[in-house]
């Protein structure tokens, strides 16, 4: 089957395994939960890739339900993506990267930086990219700022027939960072997919495996700190050690910005 047509095959499928992590896909992807096709919470079946590239899954209860702290955020500025501009440190508690950060990332230019670029992913096309608040009532814009609020953001890369996603949801505290995790645990094992065995990352992560379109996707779903990110593979044989990767790096970019520093971290050597 050439690329468009076996693009077009897993349109559907991948839709599964997109909507049980992280509760938003925000690239445009449809949700759909569990084997039998039936809808997750908030989303809604995807027949066709004309009606998935125009929905959007709501973002569970949970993203909203805690207040946003009061404290003052890392002092370190970050700069915006090709633009040279100060982007605003995020607010809520500095904490260490890698230590369970309580920083919270409320602001959608430092959430677009989160999110690898085409310098992260050499060799790589990007293909869509895309910041909403939380709800997806708005898509984050330069003339339409998203500050100071829960946000969700997703960036899509090819190469031939392989696709991987990055997608990332922002909380207010990392307890409703923690239950949003739980929520997309719970949603992912209630699919056709299976846990398998991968080093943790961030916080607190785990790694899934399931038949899509006639080949073997692979999911990783990460904590860190007040965030709750996923990275997703498919389109040629699973290669759980190629997700973890691009999980890695996608966790050491939420770090950096978490600790008031530009994220640039990029795959780095095999």
């Amino acid at each position: 089957m050439g690329k468009v047509g076996r693009r077009m095959a897993t349109a559907v499928a991948v839709g599964v395994l997109v909507g049980v992590l992280g509760g938003c896909a925000s690239d445009g992807s449809e949700a759909v939960k569990g084997a039998a096709g039936s809808a997750s919470s908030g989303s809604s079946a995807a027949p066709s890739a004309s009606a998935a590239a125009s929905a959007q899954a709501s973002a569970p209860a949970a993203s909203g339900a805690a207040s946003v702290p009061a404290s003052a955020g890392a002092t370190a500025s970050a700069v915006a993506g090709g633009t040279g501009a100060p982007v605003p440190p995020p607010a809520g508690g500095a904490g260490a990267p890698g230590a369970d950060s309580d920083a919270v990332l409320l602001d959608d230019k430092v959430v677009m930086r989160v999110l690898p670029d085409q310098k992260a992913m050499a060799g790589w096309e990007e293909e869509k990219r895309r910041v909403d608040t939380a709800d997806h009532a708005t898509t984050c814009t330069a003339t339409a700022p998203c500050t100071g609020k829960p946000l969700s953001g997703s960036v899509r890369f090819s190469s031939g027939d392989l696709v991987a996603r990055f997608m990332v949801d922002t909380l207010p505290t990392r307890d409703a960072a923690k239950d949003r995790l739980k929520e997309t645990y719970a949603s992912y094992r209630s699919g056709p997919f299976k846990a398998v065995d991968v080093a943790v990352l961030g916080s607190e992560s785990q790694a899934f495996q399931g038949q899509l379109a006639g080949s073997e996707g692979v999911g990783i779903v990460v904590r860190s700190g007040t965030v709750v990110a996923s990275v997703t593979t498919e389109g040629g044989p699973a290669d759980v050690a190629a997700a973890r990767r691009f999980a890695a790096m996608l966790v050491k970019r939420i770090e950096q910005a978490q600790a008031g520093k530009a994220p640039d971290a990029g795959l780095g050597p095999n």
